[in-house]
């Protein structure tokens, strides 16, 4: 019986396939070699890819230290076709921007519902702001898209690795938050620590384009903070432009990671996270968990944040069953109407119904039970009986 319950469900669990982004110059490190703590030399993590190996992991690109790890690569650029089996796409700092044959295709891909789109930003420090104008120009081609990457530097004067620049955030989850202990649990201590070294931060724009920070009071519907500064938190401009939705100077607590469901125009939802930090790739990535010796929780933080990502967006709606459930079906009432004891005229009474109920792929029976499930059921009763046959004749 056992064994029959692992085939059956095993039919029905497949691994969840991640897709990172290398094609566009965001670096490697700590995706598959172990990484180097700078200050002092020394191995302090093995990398993301076989630290998490239970996850189907992909890359667009190409690296030798990647392909020598055998991790599948999915081309040289993001194309939709790529993108078709991939449920998380994790995008690094762009030091070199997307294309618009790019940009489409994540569109598309991302538009398809329940999917989950990582998109990492960095500081205005030397090339930072270019990045950031990259981030921004991908997050604003996906319709309905609130978050941004600010053009600025966050600080730290009381919360970090020994500069205000090396921002040491907190991950303290909006209590709105669903699951949030999921994101919550395994730290070292009671809060968990993750290193922002040289961060960004996050911002949102609304339905008019205007920008505002992502602060208490001030957060739309559908948006989470996940990872802020202390209070202690400040606001620099290093390089043109100037910040959108903060003042240079401002102090305060700041967003340094957050996600957003977004519902996108055909009905489907998808789940995006902006990091002003990425978990790859960066000098220092966010994955670490130790700096010289300050301690962090980077890995158990990425481990718990795609624990979360995957369960939410198993709950969102994908754009089949979006449209099924929007449809607008018409219902034509015909009344008869004598003219004549030859003639009738039809009168037609169109009648709109929306919300109809959703069409599903999944064939059941009138009670809602998948027919595997009632297979299963059937397969458990023949047992027992043969079970209680084989008792009884040995009685």
């Amino acid at each position: 019986m056992i064994l029959i319950l692992i085939v059956v469900f095993s039919e029905h669990a497949g691994a969840t396939m991640i897709a990172v982004d290398v094609s566009h110059n965001e670096g490697t490190v700590a995706l598959v070699t172990p990484i180097i703590d700078p200050m002092t030399g020394n191995v302090v993590a093995e990398g993301i890819i076989p630290t998490l190996s239970w996850y189907d992991w992909a890359y667009f690109g190409y690296d030798s230290g990647l392909e020598k790890a055998n991790v599948r690569r999915l081309g040289y650029t993001i194309t939709y076709e790529a993108l078709k089996d991939v449920d998380i796409l994790i995008i690094g700092q762009l030091r070199e921007e997307l294309s618009p044959e790019e940009i489409d295709a994540i569109v598309k891909w991302f538009s398809e519902g329940g999917k989950v789109l990582w998109v990492a930003g960095d500081s205005d420090i030397k090339d930072g702001a270019y990045i950031q104008d990259n981030v921004n120009k991908l997050l604003s081609a996906i319709p309905n898209v609130r978050l941004r990457i600010d053009y600025a530097t966050t600080t730290d004067t009381f919360s970090n690795a020994g500069k205000s620049v090396y921002v040491a955030g907190y991950v303290r989850v909006d209590l709105r938050t669903p699951d949030a202990s999921i994101l919550n649990q395994g730290y070292q201590s009671e809060v968990g620590k993750v290193l922002f070294h040289e961060p960004g931060v996050i911002a949102w724009t609304d339905e008019n384009g205007k920008w505002h920070p992502l602060m208490a009071g001030e957060i739309p519907e559908g948006v989470y903070r996940i990872i802020t500064t202390s209070g202690n938190g400040m606001i620099e401009d290093n390089y043109a432009p100037e910040p959108m939705a903060y003042r240079t100077w401002e102090k305060g607590l700041f967003t340094l990671l957050a996600v957003e469901f977004v519902e996108l125009p055909n009905g489907a939802e998808s789940l995006l996270i902006v990091s002003a930090e990425s978990p790859y790739g960066s000098p220092v990535p966010i994955w670490i968990n130790r700096y010289g010796s300050y301690l962090f929780d980077g890995q158990q933080f990425v481990t718990n944040l795609l624990r979360w990502v995957i369960l939410q967006a198993s709950k969102l709606t994908p754009a089949e069953e979006a449209t099924a459930a929007t449809t607008t079906t018409t219902t034509i009432t015909i009344d008869t109407i004598t003219e004549s004891p030859k003639t009738t005229t039809p009168k037609v009474t169109p009648t709109t119904m929306h919300n109809a109920t959703p069409l599903t792929t999944t064939t059941e029976d009138s009670r809602g039970i998948p027919l595997w499930g009632l297979g299963l059921a059937g397969i458990l009763l023949l047992g027992a009986v043969i079970l209680t046959f084989l008792v009884m004749r040995k009685q």
